[in-house]
């Protein structure tokens, strides 16, 4: 796993997605369980047809072209990074909470 994430993932937590209608919560006990987060959200923003990632034919370096293209090879990191990248963009609010413990 790389160092980014790593450092980020190594003590479980809760994933929140922030949405436009609504708040996601992702109970996350592994770095493999925030990834597989990410991914699960990432597939549903892109099969959306109204999914707000910029699609331009003649760009193939879009954000629907990059989504799809994580999506195609299952890579849970990129996933997890591209959605963490987008996370201060409107209705895609990422943040990750620590509960404490006793």
């Amino acid at each position: 796993m790389k160092k980014y994430l790593a450092r980020r993932l190594d003590t479980a937590g809760i994933l929140i997605f922030r949405e436009k209608h609504a708040t996601r919560y992702y109970v996350c006990n592994t770095p493999e369980d925030f990834c597989k987060a990410a991914m699960k959200m990432l597939k549903e923003r892109a099969s959306d047809k109204f999914c707000w990632y910029y699609d331009d034919p003649s760009e193939p370096d879009t954000d629907l072209n990059r989504a799809k293209e994580i999506i195609k090879n299952n890579d849970l990191e990129a996933a997890y990074e591209f959605m963490d990248l987008r996370s201060d963009w409107e209705y895609e609010g990422m943040d990750i909470e620590y509960p404490e413990t006793y």
